[in-house]
Protein backbone atom coordinates (compact mmCIF):
# COMPACT_ATOMS: atom_id res chain seq x y z
CA UNK A 1 0.00 0.00 0.00
CA UNK A 2 2.78 2.41 0.92
CA UNK A 3 4.49 1.73 -2.41
CA UNK A 4 1.30 2.59 -4.32
CA UNK A 5 0.88 5.80 -2.31
CA UNK A 6 4.51 6.71 -3.05
CA UNK A 7 3.70 6.75 -6.78
CA UNK A 8 1.63 9.94 -6.28
CA UNK A 9 4.26 12.05 -4.50
CA UNK A 10 2.45 15.37 -5.08
CA UNK A 11 -0.58 14.11 -3.15
CA UNK A 12 -0.66 14.29 0.64
CA UNK A 13 -2.27 11.25 2.26
CA UNK A 14 -3.43 11.23 5.90
CA UNK A 15 -4.10 7.85 7.54
CA UNK A 16 -5.31 6.77 10.96
CA UNK A 17 -5.99 3.31 12.42
CA UNK A 18 -9.56 2.20 13.08
CA UNK A 19 -11.02 -0.53 15.25
CA UNK A 20 -10.11 -3.39 12.87
CA UNK A 21 -6.45 -2.36 12.61
CA UNK A 22 -6.03 -0.92 16.11
CA UNK A 23 -2.41 -0.25 17.13
CA UNK A 24 -1.67 -3.02 19.61
CA UNK A 25 1.44 -4.94 20.57
CA UNK A 26 2.89 -6.47 17.41
CA UNK A 27 0.96 -4.11 15.14
CA UNK A 28 2.24 -3.86 11.57
CA UNK A 29 2.29 -0.09 12.10
CA UNK A 30 4.97 -0.32 14.81
CA UNK A 31 8.23 1.08 13.49
CA UNK A 32 7.02 1.28 9.86
CA UNK A 33 8.46 4.19 7.91
CA UNK A 34 5.93 5.66 5.49
CA UNK A 35 6.75 7.49 2.30
CA UNK A 36 7.32 11.25 2.55
CA UNK A 37 3.88 12.13 1.19
CA UNK A 38 2.07 9.91 3.74
CA UNK A 39 1.12 11.25 7.16
CA UNK A 40 0.16 8.55 9.67
CA UNK A 41 -1.59 9.83 12.80
CA UNK A 42 -0.70 7.21 15.40
CA UNK A 43 -1.64 9.01 18.64
CA UNK A 44 -4.64 7.76 20.65
CA UNK A 45 -5.52 11.36 21.48
CA UNK A 46 -6.69 13.99 19.01
CA UNK A 47 -3.64 15.24 17.12
CA UNK A 48 -3.28 18.13 14.67
CA UNK A 49 -1.06 17.89 11.59
CA UNK A 50 -0.10 21.03 9.64
CA UNK A 51 0.27 20.94 5.86
CA UNK A 52 1.53 24.49 5.21
CA UNK A 53 1.76 24.23 1.42
CA UNK A 54 -1.98 23.52 1.31
CA UNK A 55 -2.88 26.00 4.05
CA UNK A 56 -4.51 23.02 5.77
CA UNK A 57 -4.65 21.39 9.20
CA UNK A 58 -5.79 17.79 9.57
CA UNK A 59 -6.98 16.46 12.93
CA UNK A 60 -7.41 12.82 13.92
CA UNK A 61 -6.51 9.93 16.19
CA UNK A 62 -5.84 6.20 15.94
CA UNK A 63 -7.52 3.36 17.79
CA UNK A 64 -5.26 1.58 20.27
CA UNK A 65 -8.04 -0.83 21.25
CA UNK A 66 -10.91 -2.37 19.32
CA UNK A 67 -13.64 -0.58 21.29
CA UNK A 68 -13.79 3.05 22.42
CA UNK A 69 -17.05 4.16 24.04
CA UNK A 70 -16.02 7.74 24.85
CA UNK A 71 -17.28 10.63 22.71
CA UNK A 72 -13.76 11.74 21.78
CA UNK A 73 -14.76 13.96 18.86
CA UNK A 74 -17.45 15.98 20.65
CA UNK A 75 -15.26 18.67 22.18
CA UNK A 76 -12.69 19.48 19.46
CA UNK A 77 -12.33 23.14 18.56
CA UNK A 78 -10.16 24.13 15.59
CA UNK A 79 -7.18 26.29 16.52
CA UNK A 80 -6.65 28.35 13.37
CA UNK A 81 -9.88 29.32 11.61
CA UNK A 82 -8.00 30.98 8.74
CA UNK A 83 -6.72 27.61 7.54
CA UNK A 84 -8.71 24.80 5.93
CA UNK A 85 -9.45 22.42 8.82
CA UNK A 86 -10.27 18.77 8.20
CA UNK A 87 -11.10 16.06 10.71
CA UNK A 88 -10.44 12.39 9.93
CA UNK A 89 -12.84 10.56 12.28
CA UNK A 90 -13.43 6.82 12.61
CA UNK A 91 -16.55 5.74 14.50
CA UNK A 92 -20.22 6.49 14.87
CA UNK A 93 -21.80 3.77 17.01
CA UNK A 94 -21.98 3.19 20.76
CA UNK A 95 -18.88 0.96 20.90
CA UNK A 96 -16.74 2.89 18.43
CA UNK A 97 -16.56 6.57 19.44
CA UNK A 98 -20.19 7.75 19.35
CA UNK A 99 -20.52 10.80 17.12
CA UNK A 100 -22.84 13.78 17.51
CA UNK A 101 -23.13 15.34 14.07
CA UNK A 102 -24.60 18.47 15.63
CA UNK A 103 -21.58 18.99 17.88
CA UNK A 104 -19.16 18.21 15.06
CA UNK A 105 -20.88 20.72 12.82
CA UNK A 106 -20.33 23.40 15.46
CA UNK A 107 -16.63 22.62 15.95
CA UNK A 108 -15.38 24.74 13.05
CA UNK A 109 -14.19 22.07 10.59
CA UNK A 110 -14.43 22.79 6.89
CA UNK A 111 -14.85 19.07 6.26
CA UNK A 112 -15.18 15.91 8.36
CA UNK A 113 -14.07 12.69 6.63
CA UNK A 114 -15.89 9.87 8.43
CA UNK A 115 -15.05 6.17 8.44
CA UNK A 116 -16.34 2.93 10.05
CA UNK A 117 -19.88 2.78 8.58
CA UNK A 118 -19.74 0.74 5.36
CA UNK A 119 -22.56 2.57 3.59
CA UNK A 120 -21.69 5.86 1.84
CA UNK A 121 -23.53 8.85 3.24
CA UNK A 122 -23.00 12.52 2.36
CA UNK A 123 -24.18 15.34 4.62
CA UNK A 124 -23.06 18.50 2.84
CA UNK A 125 -25.18 20.71 5.10
CA UNK A 126 -23.02 19.67 8.08
CA UNK A 127 -19.88 19.46 5.88
CA UNK A 128 -19.22 15.78 6.49
CA UNK A 129 -19.46 12.40 4.79
CA UNK A 130 -18.98 8.66 5.27
CA UNK A 131 -17.17 7.33 2.23
CA UNK A 132 -18.24 3.76 3.04
CA UNK A 133 -16.17 0.81 1.84
CA UNK A 134 -14.58 0.65 -1.61
CA UNK A 135 -16.00 -2.86 -2.03
CA UNK A 136 -18.94 -4.50 -0.22
CA UNK A 137 -17.72 -6.34 2.89
CA UNK A 138 -20.60 -8.84 3.23
CA UNK A 139 -24.02 -9.52 1.73
CA UNK A 140 -25.72 -7.02 4.03
CA UNK A 141 -23.80 -4.23 2.25
CA UNK A 142 -26.46 -3.60 -0.39
CA UNK A 143 -26.06 -1.02 -3.12
CA UNK A 144 -23.25 1.01 -4.67
CA UNK A 145 -19.83 1.20 -3.06
CA UNK A 146 -17.04 3.57 -3.97
CA UNK A 147 -15.23 6.70 -2.81
CA UNK A 148 -15.99 10.39 -2.34
CA UNK A 149 -14.29 12.99 -4.49
CA UNK A 150 -14.41 16.45 -2.99
CA UNK A 151 -13.05 19.96 -3.16
CA UNK A 152 -12.91 22.04 0.00
CA UNK A 153 -12.03 25.70 0.48
CA UNK A 154 -12.75 28.15 3.27
CA UNK A 155 -15.87 29.23 1.42
CA UNK A 156 -17.15 26.11 -0.27
CA UNK A 157 -17.45 22.34 -0.17
CA UNK A 158 -18.30 20.17 -3.16
CA UNK A 159 -18.69 16.42 -2.75
CA UNK A 160 -19.35 13.70 -5.31
CA UNK A 161 -19.84 9.98 -4.70
CA UNK A 162 -17.95 7.92 -7.30
CA UNK A 163 -19.05 4.26 -7.72
CA UNK A 164 -15.96 2.09 -7.77
CA UNK A 165 -16.73 -1.50 -6.67
CA UNK A 166 -16.01 -4.34 -9.08
CA UNK A 167 -19.31 -5.92 -8.03
CA UNK A 168 -22.10 -5.03 -5.63
CA UNK A 169 -24.84 -6.84 -3.76
CA UNK A 170 -28.33 -6.29 -5.15
CA UNK A 171 -31.78 -7.55 -4.25
CA UNK A 172 -33.97 -8.80 -7.07
CA UNK A 173 -37.71 -8.78 -6.45
CA UNK A 174 -38.41 -11.87 -8.56
CA UNK A 175 -42.15 -12.59 -8.77
CA UNK A 176 -43.03 -16.28 -9.07
CA UNK A 177 -46.38 -16.90 -10.76
CA UNK A 178 -48.81 -19.74 -10.05
CA UNK A 179 -48.02 -21.33 -13.44
CA UNK A 180 -44.22 -21.08 -13.10
CA UNK A 181 -41.88 -24.00 -13.75
CA UNK A 182 -38.26 -24.28 -12.62
CA UNK A 183 -37.09 -23.92 -16.21
CA UNK A 184 -39.13 -20.73 -16.67
CA UNK A 185 -37.75 -19.31 -13.39
CA UNK A 186 -34.21 -20.14 -14.47
CA UNK A 187 -34.60 -18.46 -17.87
CA UNK A 188 -36.33 -15.34 -16.52
CA UNK A 189 -33.79 -15.01 -13.73
CA UNK A 190 -30.89 -15.32 -16.18
CA UNK A 191 -32.32 -12.40 -18.17
CA UNK A 192 -32.83 -10.29 -15.02
CA UNK A 193 -29.27 -10.93 -13.86
CA UNK A 194 -27.96 -9.89 -17.28
CA UNK A 195 -29.97 -6.65 -17.00
CA UNK A 196 -28.70 -5.97 -13.46
CA UNK A 197 -25.05 -6.77 -14.15
CA UNK A 198 -23.95 -10.40 -14.17
CA UNK A 199 -20.83 -9.63 -12.10
CA UNK A 200 -23.00 -8.53 -9.19
CA UNK A 201 -24.27 -10.73 -6.35
CA UNK A 202 -27.97 -11.23 -5.74
CA UNK A 203 -30.64 -11.98 -3.14
CA UNK A 204 -33.99 -13.07 -4.58
CA UNK A 205 -37.58 -14.21 -4.53
CA UNK A 206 -41.20 -13.54 -3.74
CA UNK A 207 -44.65 -14.26 -5.12
CA UNK A 208 -47.28 -17.00 -5.22
CA UNK A 209 -46.96 -20.51 -6.58
CA UNK A 210 -48.98 -23.63 -7.22
CA UNK A 211 -49.39 -25.56 -3.91
CA UNK A 212 -47.76 -28.66 -5.42
CA UNK A 213 -44.83 -26.80 -7.00
CA UNK A 214 -41.45 -26.84 -5.25
CA UNK A 215 -38.71 -24.39 -6.28
CA UNK A 216 -35.42 -26.13 -7.12
CA UNK A 217 -33.02 -23.76 -5.36
CA UNK A 218 -29.89 -25.71 -6.33
CA UNK A 219 -30.73 -25.38 -10.02
CA UNK A 220 -31.48 -21.67 -9.66
CA UNK A 221 -28.22 -20.92 -7.82
CA UNK A 222 -26.30 -22.00 -10.92
CA UNK A 223 -27.56 -19.12 -13.10
CA UNK A 224 -25.34 -16.43 -11.53
CA UNK A 225 -23.73 -15.05 -8.38
CA UNK A 226 -26.71 -15.79 -6.15
CA UNK A 227 -25.62 -15.58 -2.52
CA UNK A 228 -29.02 -15.97 -0.89
CA UNK A 229 -32.48 -17.15 -1.88
CA UNK A 230 -35.17 -15.69 0.35
CA UNK A 231 -38.15 -17.82 -0.65
CA UNK A 232 -41.21 -15.76 0.28
CA UNK A 233 -43.47 -17.56 -2.15
CA UNK A 234 -46.67 -18.88 -0.68
CA UNK A 235 -48.99 -21.57 -2.09
CA UNK A 236 -51.90 -20.11 -4.03
CA UNK A 237 -54.74 -22.20 -2.53
CA UNK A 238 -58.40 -22.06 -3.53
CA UNK A 239 -59.51 -21.34 0.04
CA UNK A 240 -63.26 -21.55 -0.64
CA UNK A 241 -62.84 -25.06 -2.05
CA UNK A 242 -60.46 -26.00 0.78
CA UNK A 243 -62.99 -24.81 3.34
CA UNK A 244 -65.87 -26.73 1.76
CA UNK A 245 -63.77 -29.93 1.78
CA UNK A 246 -62.63 -29.41 5.38
CA UNK A 247 -65.46 -27.48 7.08
CA UNK A 248 -65.70 -30.10 9.85
CA UNK A 249 -62.02 -30.12 10.90
CA UNK A 250 -59.37 -27.72 12.28
CA UNK A 251 -58.20 -26.69 8.77
CA UNK A 252 -61.72 -25.60 7.83
CA UNK A 253 -62.18 -23.70 11.11
CA UNK A 254 -58.85 -21.91 10.58
CA UNK A 255 -59.75 -20.90 6.99
CA UNK A 256 -63.26 -19.73 8.00
CA UNK A 257 -61.83 -17.22 10.47
CA UNK A 258 -60.11 -15.45 7.58
CA UNK A 259 -62.88 -15.88 5.01
CA UNK A 260 -65.25 -14.17 7.46
CA UNK A 261 -62.94 -11.16 7.67
CA UNK A 262 -63.50 -10.17 4.05
CA UNK A 263 -60.71 -7.83 2.92
CA UNK A 264 -57.43 -9.22 4.25
CA UNK A 265 -54.28 -7.24 4.92
CA UNK A 266 -50.98 -8.48 3.47
CA UNK A 267 -50.08 -9.88 6.91
CA UNK A 268 -53.48 -11.65 7.14
CA UNK A 269 -52.97 -13.19 3.69
CA UNK A 270 -49.51 -14.50 4.55
CA UNK A 271 -50.75 -15.86 7.89
CA UNK A 272 -53.62 -17.62 6.10
CA UNK A 273 -51.31 -19.12 3.44
CA UNK A 274 -48.59 -20.28 5.82
CA UNK A 275 -51.08 -21.52 8.42
CA UNK A 276 -53.06 -23.51 5.87
CA UNK A 277 -49.87 -25.02 4.43
CA UNK A 278 -48.70 -26.09 7.90
CA UNK A 279 -52.06 -27.68 8.75
CA UNK A 280 -52.26 -29.50 5.39
CA UNK A 281 -48.73 -30.88 5.87
CA UNK A 282 -49.59 -32.01 9.41
CA UNK A 283 -52.78 -33.73 8.22
CA UNK A 284 -50.88 -35.52 5.44
CA UNK A 285 -48.25 -36.72 7.92
CA UNK A 286 -50.99 -38.31 10.05
CA UNK A 287 -52.45 -40.29 7.17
Amino acid sequence: VDYLLSTIPDTKIVICAGNHDAIKKGSFYDGFKWSENVIFIDDKNITKVDIPELNTCVYGLSYHETEIQENLYDHIIVEDIDKINILVAHGGDEKHIPISKKKLAMSGFDYVALGHIHKPEMDEKNRMAYCGSLEPIDMNDMGERGYIYGEVTKNSLELEFVPFAKRIYKEIDFQVTTTATNMEIRHRLTDMIEENGKDNMFKIFSGYRDPDFEINEKEIESVGNIVQIVDETVPDFDFQELYEDNHDNILGMFIKRYLDKGNLSELDRKTLYYGAKALIDAMEDRQ
